[in-house]
């Protein structure tokens, strides 16, 4: 319930109470306030009968008229008694009556008249209230006689129904405007708490960049407000630090990148963590199970009994084939309990299969070095001899032989150029400029340049992009892939063939998510596609290796070093995003790479 309902009810529940005690009070004020009057009336009037009383001859004949008389004229019962309580006259009672000879001198207002003069007092006969007011009549006989006027009180609850519609209907009213009045206040009361809530929750979400709100006027709500400034700034300041310690928490985890189980001591399963469940598809239901179960290698299963049985740390080198040739590099420690006791086993697998293909491209890149260098250098080496064996007089053998060094050379020019490219770029030492880019203006410059050799083959280059495309790139570095892949294109189209220049959606193409990047952004795919000779399915994987050939033959003759598709996707490894290929062996390419948009 909100606090001004709440507010209003409590104003509601001590107002009913107040004008419901109000109400009884003066009920009972009104009672007593209206017999007291009464009796002061009758009393005065009582007296005054006295006085006719007093003129009277003072035998039962003489009074009883006079009572008679002063009944009818006052509009009450009077009631003379005498000094033993015997009824000498009643206004309302025949003399022959029985009730008359009734004793009443042990009746409260005539004992009290007796003793101080006069007294009164209310009986209820017959389900009727009567007022009794009684007074001494000292001049009568031996001065006990006294004269009781008695008035029923009928009439007094009719007035005190009127008095009491009366004060409910002005309670019921102020009760209605006590109500707006409170409904109002609570409202005014509880709007700026309700802000000082809002405050709160958004800094409970980590949202504190506004200041928190006026709190009316009172001093307790600008000291609340105050307070609740301050408790912002402490809550944003705290908040800031455990979301730096949670960045930082999760950053670590997520760089750990080694595949971890764990065993208890009987060598089941407890846990896995989620690069285990990954590399060997398994899940969390898998606890409780035999290793084996889980790694389908006998050798790790020995290896984790081998640890828990001697305590010793046991290696392991394992090499997995389903989807692909894995090499993993296990180690299996005991967990030991005071040194001694062995309460289960941790199994780390690193996974090295990147490090033996760099050790393999390594291994591949030095032979295809010296393999790409003996060429342009023996034929450089052989034109020199011919020219310096007489050639040289020889102006058009010359004039060949100086064009073929020249070619090699240039040859060797690239390939060294490629190779610097591809360690700057790999080893770091090219600073990226990222910048915001129109994609158009990027590709119009590239296709600018690479236009006149696609006008030797006839190639025609189309470019479909939208204008409005922007993305965040390194401009040199993109032109440099572009016209890598742009380069290869014409090499291996025939003439008259056809290249695309175009954008996709990465997810249309299998590659929406990024290697490298950690939040989720939008990207676009720069495609270039030919109708070129194509590229056989068992060469896609390794075709951005360096100095990888399809055909080794036919890409010496054009000249190419085989570290174009190499560069690119090193290129685009620095920006953290992805090349990618799809073609089919005698109908075109298609290589893209994904870029961020802004």
């Amino acid at each position: 319930m909100r606090l001004h309902w709440k507010g209003m009810l409590a104003c509601l529940a001590v107002l009913a109470l107040v004008l419901t005690s109000l109400h009884l009070y003066l009920n009972r004020a009104m009672r007593d306030f209206w017999i007291a009057h009464l009796e002061r009336t009758l009393l005065r009037e009582a007296r005054l009968a006295r006085a006719h009383l007093s003129d009277s001859a003072g035998t039962r004949e003489a009074l009883g008229p006079i009572v008679d008389e002063v009944g009818v004229r006052l509009g009450v019962r009077a009631t003379l008694i005498n000094a033993s309580g015997r009824v000498l006259g009643d206004s309302e009672a025949d003399p022959s009556d029985p009730s008359t000879s009734e004793n009443l001198a042990d009746h409260p207002e005539i004992a009290a008249a007796r003793q101080q003069g006069y007294g009164s007092h209310v009986r209820h006969r017959l389900g009727d209230a009567i007022l009794y007011v009684a007074t001494a009549v000292p001049e009568l006989g031996d001065g006990r006689f006294v004269l009781r006027l008695a008035l029923p009180l009928r009439d007094m609850g009719r007035i005190e129904r009127l008095i009491s519609r009366a004060v409910w209907t002005a309670s019921l009213l102020g009760l209605g405007l006590a109500l707006l009045l409170a409904y109002g206040t609570a409202r005014c009361v509880s709007r700026p708490i309700l802000d000082m809530i809002g405050v709160v929750r958004n800094a409970a979400l980590g949202i504190c960049e506004r200041q928190a709100p006026r709190l009316g006027t009172t001093r307790e709500l600008r000291d609340l407000g105050a307070s609740l400034d301050e408790m912002r700034g402490q809550i944003q300041t705290h908040i800031g630090q455990m979301t730096l310690e949670k960045s930082r928490l999760e950053a670590v985890l997520t760089s750990i990148t080694e595949a971890v189980l764990v065993t208890d001591q009987s060598g089941r399963v407890l846990m896995g963590n989620r690069t285990f469940e990954k590399l060997f598809g398994v899940s969390r239901a898998s606890e409780g199970r035999l290793p084996i179960e889980l790694v389908r290698h006998r050798d790790v299963q020995d290896a984790i009994e081998r640890a828990l049985k001697t305590g010793q740390v046991v290696f392991l080198d394992l090499i997995r084939s389903d989807d692909r040739e894995r090499h993993l590099d296990v180690q299996v420690a005991p967990i030991l309990q005071d040194d001694k006791i062995c309460t289960g086993s941790v199994t780390i697998f690193y996974d090295i299969t990147e490090l033996r293909r760099l050790e393999r491209i390594r291994k591949d890149f030095v032979a295809n070095v010296s393999h790409e260098l003996r060429t342009p250098l023996t034929a450089i080496k052989g034109c020199a001899a011919t020219l310096a064996d007489g050639a040289i007089d020889d102006r058009e053998a010359a004039r060949r032989f100086v064009q073929m060094i020249n070619d090699h050379a240039d040859r060797l020019h690239n390939l060294v150029e490629d190779i610097l490219d591809l360690s700057r770029i790999e080893s770091g030492a090219v600073p990226l400029e990222i910048h915001v880019q129109p994609i158009r203006a990027v590709v119009d410059a590239v296709v600018g340049q690479i236009r006149p050799l696609a006008a030797e083959k006839t190639l025609d280059i189309a470019v479909d992009l939208p204008e409005n495309i922007r993305v965040r790139c390194d401009r040199k570095l993109i032109e440099q892939a572009l016209l890598n892949l742009l380069d290869n294109a014409i090499k291996y189209t025939p003439e008259g063939g056809r290249i695309w220049i175009q954008t996709r959606d990465p997810a249309e193409v299998g590659h929406s998510s990024q290697p490298h990047a950690q939040t989720k952004k939008q990207r676009i795919a720069l495609e270039v596609k030919d109708t070129g000779i194509g590229i056989p399915l068992s060469a896609v994987d390794r075709i951005f290796e360096r100095f990888y050939r399809v055909d080794k033959g036919r890409s010496r003759a054009m000249g190419g070093t085989g570290l174009g598709l190499s560069i690119v996707r090193h290129i685009m490894d620095a920006h953290g995003e992805r090349v990618y290929v799809k073609s089919e062996q005698g109908k075109g390419s298609t290589f893209g790479m994904t870029l961020p948009t802004v």
